[in-house]
């Protein structure tokens, strides 16, 4: 379908504006305008559209101007527009996540299903997440948004092929759809937490960076893929969420991985059952997974290196680590130029960041020439609206 150019030139605008607000919580117009470098018609145009839509508020007046005149009203993003689900699925356990439309967290929710398929945990997750949302949050939902490990199409939703789920070519989106009709999203645990550090922490938004999500399979018995500490890493290139050419990038072996063998490296399964509450294994892990990275720091000129999940959690044990089994990590780190960061984000990364990968996407300008499923803020509102609560 050919583009219309005064279509996407009014999205891409919006786009400009509400990311301006988003990111600076409240905001003037004359203070968009400049910093966006937008004639100030332009910019009142698109805030009255918003303001008349419900999407942006206006507030209280800021301080006059050191030149005087009149105090430039401020602006902010109204969360009762809508809100975003973040679902994280995993084989032993689901988090889900309710972020407002500025990214706040409104309300969050753990817990297991048991033995059940990925099929039935679907729906029993959804039903849980509608529970919370009806109780705790009451405006319309504006996306419902995946975590899931594996190989994941991030534009079509399918699950390329999961290990841990024992699952391959199941369109997760189309499925969702069947029943529920909202825009749904779907990409790799790893990748979804990348979204997040990508808002959490600007700086990156111009860089590189390489996030490590760690996570116990409590499951140790289930199946060998599963056993003992999982890792998931997401890599941002230029402050971009890279996916690859295949889907695969982050898909994390160690250099003892071979082929055919079903976990992340080549140790001893009966080691890798005791990384979880055995010292020494599980500095036997741990040399095993960092000393994998030292040749990527320099390679890849990472401005960050983030660590999350419970094996990242306690900052002075994992230096100590370092030190002990893989020093070359901290040399490689200097000579690199990587600033190493600990997030323990409670272990609910993975559902906020599916969420916000959503708002991110959503108040950002999309290239001409890249695939983009947002819909736009005519198409947003309209479905907004369309919800009455």
């Amino acid at each position: 379908m050919p583009i219309n150019n005064n279509i996407f030139q009014k999205n891409a605008n919006t786009a400009l504006v509400t990311e301006a607000i988003w990111l600076k919580g409240e905001v003037s117009r004359v203070d968009i305008s400049r910093s966006l470098h937008l004639y100030r018609s332009t910019v009142t145009n698109i805030i009255s559209f918003l303001l008349e839509s419900g999407v942006v508020l206006e507030g209280e007046t800021s301080k006059s101007p050191s030149q005087g005149g009149r105090k430039p009203i401020l602006l902010s993003l109204n969360d009762s527009f809508g809100c975003v689900m973040g679902i994280d699925i995993q084989p032993s356990h689901y988090r889900i996540a309710i972020l407002s439309f500025s990214g706040k967290t409104l309300c969050e929710e753990k817990g297991s299903l048991g033995d059940i398929s990925l099929e039935d945990m679907i729906w029993n997750i959804l039903d849980i997440a509608f529970s919370m949302h009806r109780e705790c949050v009451k405006t319309p939902v504006l996306a419902i948004c995946f975590s899931i490990p594996g190989v994941i199409n991030n534009e079509t939703g399918e699950i390329i092929y999961s290990n841990p789920f024992k699952i391959e070519k199941f369109n997760l989106k189309n499925y969702v759809k069947s029943k529920y009709d909202y825009p749904i999203y779907v990409d790799n645990d790893a990748n979804c937490a990348a979204w997040w550090d990508l808002v959490k922490y600007e700086e990156h938004k111009e860089e590189n960076a390489i996030v490590l999500v760690g996570d116990y399979h409590e499951d140790t018995n289930v199946s060998n893929d599963r056993i003992g500490i999982g890792l998931g890493i997401g890599i941002v290139i230029n402050g971009k969420v890279y996916h690859g050419s295949h889907y695969k990038a982050g898909e994390f072996c160690s250099v003892s991985w071979y082929k055919g063998n079903e976990t992340q490296n080549g140790l001893p399964l009966e080691l890798l059952k005791r990384t979880i509450d055995d010292e020494e294994a599980y500095k036997k892990w741990f040399a095993d997974t960092m000393i994998s990275f030292v040749p990527m720091l320099s390679m890849m000129d990472f401005k960050s290196m983030i660590l999350h999940g419970k094996p990242f959690s306690n900052k002075e044990k994992i230096l100590q680590t370092i030190k002990e089994v893989t020093p070359t990590l901290f040399d490689a780190l200097e000579f690199a130029g990587t600033k190493l960061v600990f997030d323990y984000e409670n272990d609910m990364v993975g559902a906020k960041g599916a969420a916000m990968m959503f708002l991110a996407k959503l108040f950002s300008v999309p290239e001409l020439n890249e695939k983009n499923d947002i819909p736009t803020w005519d198409e947003l509102i309209l479905f907004a609206k369309r919800q009455v609560w």
